[in-house]
C-alpha cells in the first residue's frame, strides 16, 4: 500500500499537505484534518482541564535545599501544606534518620524517624527552646509549634537534639529551605494561616 498525502485548505484558504493515516476499510484520513479546526482543539482542552486542574493541584511540589514543600489546596484557599526536611547521623550512638514536619493549615510540628524518637529539643537562634515528649511521633505542643513556625520564618539556624530509647542525635539545620517553601507557597496564590 502506498501512503497518500491530501491537501487540504488552511483557515487563511492557502492549501497545505497533511500526512494521512490509515483508516478502516483502507481509506486514509488526514491526522491534521481534526485538529487544524480551532473549535475541535478548544474542545479538547476544555473537556481535560478538571482532569488537568486536579493533577495541578495534587502535585505542588518544591525543593529548596533538603527542604521538600508540598501542597494540595487551590488557589484563595488556605495551604493545605506541609514542609519537610530530613536529616540523619551515622556515629558511636548508632544509625538515625528522621525529619522535621511542619504543617502549615494547622501550624503543628512533629520529629519523625527511625529510631522512633522519645524526645526532642528544637532551639532556633537564641530563642528559647521548645521541647516535645512522645513515643513514636514527636509533636510539639500548640503553643510552642506555632512559636517555631513564626521562628523559621526569619531564623538562620536550626539546633536539633533527638532522644530516641538508646542514643541521642544532634542536628543543625538552615531554615532557608523552608523560608524558600513559604515564599514558593504565596506565588502558588494559596494563602497561609493567620495564626
Amino acid at each position: 500500500m502506498v501512503a497518500r498525502t491530501i491537501v487540504s485548505v488552511g483557515p487563511l484558504g492557502r492549501a497545505r499537505r497533511c500526512p494521512s493515516t490509515p483508516r478502516r476499510g483502507g481509506r486514509r484520513r488526514p491526522i491534521r484534518s481534526l485538529l487544524g479546526r480551532p473549535a475541535v482543539v478548544f474542545a479538547l482542552l476544555l473537556a481535560a482541564q478538571p482532569a488537568i486542574a486536579a493533577i495541578a493541584i495534587a502535585a505542588l511540589r518544591f525543593r529548596a535545599d533538603e527542604w521538600i514543600t508540598e501542597c494540595d489546596g487551590r488557589p484563595g484557599r488556605v495551604a493545605d501544606c506541609s514542609i519537610m526536611v530530613p536529616f540523619w547521623q551515622t556515629g558511636s550512638h548508632g544509625k538515625g534518620s528522621f525529619a522535621l514536619v511542619v504543617m502549615l493549615q494547622t501550624g503543628n510540628v512533629g520529629i519523625v524517624g527511625q529510631p522512633y524518637p522519645v524526645r526532642a529539643v528544637l532551639r532556633v537562634d537564641k530563642n528559647p527552646a521548645s521541647e516535645c515528649r512522645q513515643a513514636r511521633y514527636c509533636v510539639f505542643p500548640t503553643a510552642q509549634a506555632l512559636a517555631i513556625v513564626k521562628e523559621l520564618e526569619s531564623g538562620s539556624l536550626i539546633l536539633l537534639d533527638v532522644y530516641t530509647a538508646k542514643a541521642e542525635f544532634s542536628f543543625s539545620l538552615t531554615p532557608k529551605g523552608y523560608q524558600a517553601g513559604i515564599a514558593q507557597v504565596r506565588a502558588w496564590g494559596l494563602d497561609l494561616p493567620p495564626y
